[in-house]
């Protein structure tokens, strides 16, 4: 850092000594260039502090996001000066080869198949580091993230978006959690998942207002239970951190561990309850057991849709996985969500029936956490009806043969359904949903005519799109949802009212619009 500052300043004295228009704007050029470098270089050094207990503090946020934009604004200036100096060697695999090996990382790599590396050009190269610039400002807005479960949509959400690289993937992670289990470098991530599961459903033995709160016996039971399944939830966010196809691989995985949490919170749940004084209003049941539920459902359904993302089925097997969403996964959320909402209220008019109405600042905070967790309970909502649209049209498929199927004798869908569904064997809550029954589900379904499963995709389709625009200040995700129903609405009419029934055509499934739900074509 040193060194590109002397190099800076000694740029400054040449442009101010020399007289030449033509060599005063190369100077410039690259003065933008090595000032350029200098600012990316310190914000990513004050991301990474030499001292692993300490992270950057807001002031601190502030310079880095300062020295971003100043990069920012210099890649602008490095563009309008690509002509000038040496140029590319055309057609060249590597067409600036002064000062970089295309071989230097060769020995790092694991063996495979030689490969052919080519540098991008110029243009596309200022292009890339202009994007990763707005990545990594995007990345650091992790600091406003107070709790775990913000941080943990945060992660997601910028992975959703961006599609970012290992650099900016890496920096969320080493902002919220920069010294293993601190948070911030602050705070111990116990604390930070204890704080998660007062404001999901607020257990009486967490609130200040209950005597289970300083009971010994209560305390010992939550800490050991934090302190031994404390790495399931670090795992879960460091995964959140990994490449698409990584994480769908280490969540089925993650998946075993969650098997342990089920049980453990169970067992927290039926000591406190067996603590609670019976003269308590509130009883201590399944708290600890719904939080977890809430998480584990979450794993569930991303390991599903990112097969989805990743083109992981085949279109044969789309019928049970949305099936299994429909039904089970994302009811399931909606219900976890909705015993934690009526938990709260409940807590809350247990304690001070009088509240709301002595006390006007104190629903105003209570108003906007409920508004957080209505707007994800109609999200959740809208995707069961979502993913309901499509099993049913599914049927209407099968039921006219139009899904193309592999030979019987290659083929056991029995045996295709446990693979799909492996990770789920070992869980107890939810469990694992049989092959038989979804058998026996597509049995009854199957007798229906087409044309009504189809209305009832048209109408699944319909539900999910009203639910969506009900809710304010949708975002971007939100519209292309919206957009996909609204298309899948008018085509299960069409279907519905006998259009193209002649035809045996297959659908074609576009997921350019989104990453998880296709819009249903008819193919000409």
């Amino acid at each position: 850092m040193n060194m590109l500052k002397a190099a800076e300043e000694e740029l400054i004295k040449k442009t101010k000594d020399t007289e030449d228009e033509r060599e005063r704007e190369e100077l410039q050029a690259l003065l933008a260039r090595v000032r350029f470098t200098r600012l990316l270089l310190h914000s990513l050094v004050g991301m990474y502090p030499l001292k692993q207990t300490a992270v950057p503090l807001k002031t601190e946020m502030i310079d880095i996001v300062k020295s971003l934009n100043g990069a920012l604004e210099l890649a602008q200036a490095i563009e309008k000066t690509i002509e000038l100096g040496t140029q590319p060697v055309e057609g060249s695999d590597a067409p600036n080869p002064m000062g970089f090996s295309m071989m230097v990382n060769q020995r790092l790599l694991p063996p495979t198949f030689p490969r052919s590396t080519k540098i991008k050009d110029r243009q596309l190269s200022i292009q890339y580091l202009t994007e990763l610039i707005q990545r990594i400002k995007h990345a650091c807005k992790i600091a406003n993230c107070t709790s775990y479960h913000a941080a943990l949509n945060f992660l997601m959400d910028f992975n959703k978006k961006f599609t970012p690289c290992l650099l900016s993937r890496s920096i969320p992670q080493t902002l919220y959690l920069p010294a293993g289990r601190l948070v911030f470098g602050v705070k111990p991530l116990i604390e930070v998942l204890k704080e998660s599961v007062r404001a999901f459903i607020a257990p009486p033995a967490l609130r200040p207002d209950n005597p289970l709160y300083n009971n010994p016996f209560a305390i010992n039971c939550i800490n050991s239970f934090f302190e031994y399944h404390e790495q399931t939830f670090y795992s879960l966010f460091a995964i959140c951190g990994y490449n698409r196809a990584r994480q769908r691989d280490h969540l089925g995985l993650l998946l075993l561990n969650f098997a342990h949490l089920q049980d453990g919170a169970e067992r927290v749940d039926v000591y406190l309850h067996s603590l609670t004084p019976r003269s308590e209003n509130s009883r201590h049941l399944a708290c600890f057991g719904t939080w977890v539920f809430y998480h584990c459902l979450r794993a569930m359904s991303f390991y599903l849709l990112a097969g989805l993302e990743l083109e992981l089925y085949s279109v044969h097997e789309y019928l049970y996985i949305f099936w299994y969403l429909y039904q089970y996964l994302f009811s399931w959320i909606v219900s976890a969500l909705t015993r934690a909402e009526t938990f709260l209220a409940e807590q809350e008019y247990a304690t001070d029936p009088k509240a709301a109405k002595a006390n006007q600042k104190k629903p105003k905070s209570k108003k906007r956490k409920t508004k957080t967790d209505v707007k994800e309970i109609l999200f959740n909502e809208a995707m069961e009806m979502l993913c309901g649209g499509y099993y049913k049209a599914l049927v209407g498929f099968y039921k006219e043969d139009r899904i193309p199927e592999p030979l019987p004798l290659f083929d056991n869908e029995q045996v295709r359904f446990e693979h799909r569904f492996a990770p789920f064997a070992n869980l107890s809550t939810p469990p694992p949903m049989p092959y038989s029954e979804f058998r026996q589900m597509k049995f009854i379904m199957i007798q229906s005519p087409a044309t009504e499963l189809y209305a009832a995709a048209a109408k699944h389709f319909h539900e999910a799109r009203m639910l969506l625009e009900t809710f304010p200040n949708p975002d971007e995700e939100w519209h292309d949802i919206v957009k996909v129903a609204k298309t899948n609405y008018v085509m299960m009419n069409l279907l519905a009212s006998g259009h193209s029934r002649q035809s045996k055509q297959p659908p074609e499934f576009d997921f350019s619009c989104h990453r998880y739900f296709p819009i249903i074509k008819q193919r000409k």
